[in-house]
């Protein structure tokens, strides 16, 4: 499947002053550049492509806003970004990267330094956009500061595999017995089954892949109460078919979707992204029913790491867990550890506040409807 070639804004360069001499500054970032910059950044990962860039313009309607920082000393810095315009300007919303979208942060030879990371963020200090939005990667998470002035500090945790050694090291150092028996019986119990798993990019596994995600959400309408029409159009808005077409398309090498099957209908299914350094658990939904019972999940994330292993990844990347006390415990189990690491939003009204009080209305009239046992309106 195609999409949209993204048309590249018109160039802007301005000049920032600082006490260690001028930095040269350039918007949208020239794709030479930033491949050569992202090249000799070690915790470069797949959401930094300039190729992911573009699905997510073509699919959630942003423009790309990605920034060069040329300094005195000749370091390159890139800050993958895109931004939903607006008029006036003030209504403008930046990000690096949008929920949804993976981590954004700042590519640099060799990775950011701390001082770097200052000198951008009081850039953007400067920008009068509604809000700009910046997520950095947890191996970048060192360089950057706690609270920033101007910021509203969001702290975020994910967990991680470390690679280091292989799957010999995996087995032996990272995983208990009790997450080895697990994989013993869910390889016996899938070969007893019949279970079988196809793995590539292809238009078909897609749709196989958001097939299960509609499937999971009508399991979550149930148990919220919610309406599963109302729940689906909500779940298509924030992930529409459409992303995971363009993301395979775009990166046939980086994307890879495995789909468990037992008698040709899918149970389970999991998108992993490969790039350099990092292998990232993207997303992952499933049968509960039959895939618990096969233990399909952690078949689907042993193929996946012996990927990432073959590789030449370093580090298995599981993302957040959102605060649900189960899917933490899985990735433990898996030997993710937690990596700390903080969003950062700039904000010229208090969207940060105004969101958290609203999650929470809404999470109060979801109980409240759990409660009664009732469908919603």
């Amino acid at each position: 499947m195609s999409h949209r070639q993204v048309r590249p804004r018109e160039s802007r360069e301005w000049e920032i002053r600082t006490g260690n001499g001028p930095v040269r500054a350039t918007s949208p970032v020239p794709r030479e550049t930033w491949a050569r910059v992202l090249a000799a950044d070690p915790g470069a990962m797949v959401f930094h492509l300039p190729e992911w860039l573009d699905c997510l313009c073509a699919v959630g309607g942003w423009k790309d806003a990605g920034r060069l920082y040329r300094t005195g000393d000749g370091r390159e810095l890139v800050l993958p970004m895109v931004c939903r315009p607006a008029r006036p300007h003030l209504l403008a919303v930046r990000a690096s990267l949008p929920p949804g979208w993976g981590t954004g942060g700042i590519l640099a030879p060799g990775g950011v330094r701390p001082e770097e990371v200052d000198l951008i963020l009081a850039d953007l200090v400067t920008d009068r956009a509604l809000r700009t939005r910046l997520r950095p990667s947890f191996d970048a998470a060192y360089a950057w500061p706690g609270p920033a002035p101007g910021f509203v500090s969001v702290p975020r945790t994910v967990h991680v595999l470390d690679l280091d050694g292989g799957m010999d090291a995996i087995w032996s150092k990272r995983w208990s017995a009790n997450t080895r028996r697990h994989m013993r019986v869910a390889e016996r119990r899938a070969e007893e089954a019949g279970l079988i798993i196809e793995t590539g990019n292809s238009p078909q596994l897609v749709e196989h892949f958001y097939d299960l995600y509609l499937r999971w959400l009508d399991r979550l309408a149930r148990e919220r109460h919610v309406p599963p029409v109302v729940m689906r159009r909500r779940g298509r808005r924030s992930e529409p078919l459409a992303k995971f077409h363009a993301v395979a398309a775009a990166l046939p090498g980086a994307c890879r979707i495995r789909v468990a099957t037992v008698e040709g209908r899918p149970v389970a299914a999991m998108i992993t992204l490969l790039h350099g350094e990092v292998g990232v658990y993207w997303r992952g939904y499933s049968d509960k029913e039959t895939a618990g019972r096969l233990r399909a999940n952690y078949l689907l994330h042993l193929r996946s790491i012996e990927e990432a292993c073959d590789a030449g990844c370093r580090y298995y990347e599981m993302g957040e867990s959102g605060g649900i006390a189960s899917l933490e415990q899985f990735k433990v189990r898996l030997g993710g550890e937690e990596r700390p690491l903080t969003e950062y939003r700039l904000e010229r009204e208090p969207l940060t506040r105004l969101q958290g009080r609203m999650d929470g209305i809404r999470g109060a009239a979801e109980h409240w409807i759990s409660e009664r046992g009732t469908e919603g309106p």
